[in-house]
């Protein structure tokens, strides 16, 4: 978790962005900053870019212009002189997106594996680490998520949310500086989705540096240090939230948190 001395360390930086699919853009110049152990949240109507802008902080879609910096290092960025963003050497691409852990909408776990086995997976075969190292941490994480009675289950004996628990226990076990979460709710029954929250919830009382894609408005009110609507893929408007959501300045970002609250 964050170290306090390293508060005010910008551990992610987007400047200028544009994000295109053939002749649709996407992401059209997105800035932000988030600093260690701030929680993101990022709102906004379908359609607007949230989950582009995530995938393209962890590279699973290249971005067309801009600059990424993840902790300071440099990820990709445009040439001075113009043309598409270049990214950094493949090892270093390697180094600096293993700083983020990822869960997405679907769970992805490994159906053929159980939970502890799910956890266990990564650190081994891409970390290279020692079972002896990494079993009490996958032990700790899944007592952490409230499911160590579960670790010999497979992922088809567990309900929707404790699945999504387990992905985010799994994604924690590589020992991620920053957590992207992409509406990790979305798919979950109502009654389900307060389980994940509160894990998320810890997560951030712990100073875990956190981006959050979400429709849960008492999510970003309640446990957000920044929220950002977004619209068109443009930022609109970000605040704080007791101000964001008392008093939004912009009509667009009124209108959406009408329909939402």
């Amino acid at each position: 978790m964050a170290d306090m001395q390293n508060e005010g360390k910008v551990m992610l930086r987007m400047q200028g962005i544009h994000k295109n699919y053939g002749t649709t853009e996407v992401l059209r110049g997105i800035d932000l900053e988030v600093k260690q152990g701030e929680v993101l949240a990022i709102i906004g109507p379908s359609g607007s870019g949230k989950s582009t802008l995530l995938r393209c902080l962890n590279r699973l879609e290249d971005i067309n212009s801009g600059t990424i910096e993840i902790e300071g290092e440099t990820l990709a960025n445009s040439p001075a002189g113009g043309g598409p963003a270049q990214y950094a050497e493949p090892a270093q691409c390697k180094r600096l997106l293993s700083h983020m852990g990822m869960v997405f909408q679907q769970f992805n776990l490994f159906p053929h594996m159980t939970v502890l086995e799910n956890l266990l997976e990564a650190p081994l075969h891409v970390k290279k680490q020692s079972r002896a190292e990494v079993l009490p941490y996958a032990e700790q994480l899944l007592q952490k998520v409230g499911l160590a009675d579960r670790a010999d289950y497979y992922p088809a004996q567990l309900s929707g949310g404790q699945q999504q628990r387990v992905a985010i226990a799994r994604a924690l076990c590589m020992r991620p500086d920053i957590m992207l979460f992409d509406e990790p709710t979305s798919a979950l029954d109502p009654e389900l989705t307060g389980e994940v929250l509160r894990t998320m919830r810890e997560l951030a009382a712990e100073h875990m540096t956190m981006v959050v894609v979400t429709h849960e408005m008492a999510f970003a009110r309640e446990a957000a240090s920044q929220v950002m609507f977004m619209a068109g893929g443009t930022i609109v408007e970000q605040g704080e939230p007791q101000a964001f959501f008392a008093h939004p300045q912009e009509e667009r970002t009124r209108a959406f948190l009408q329909n939402m609250l």
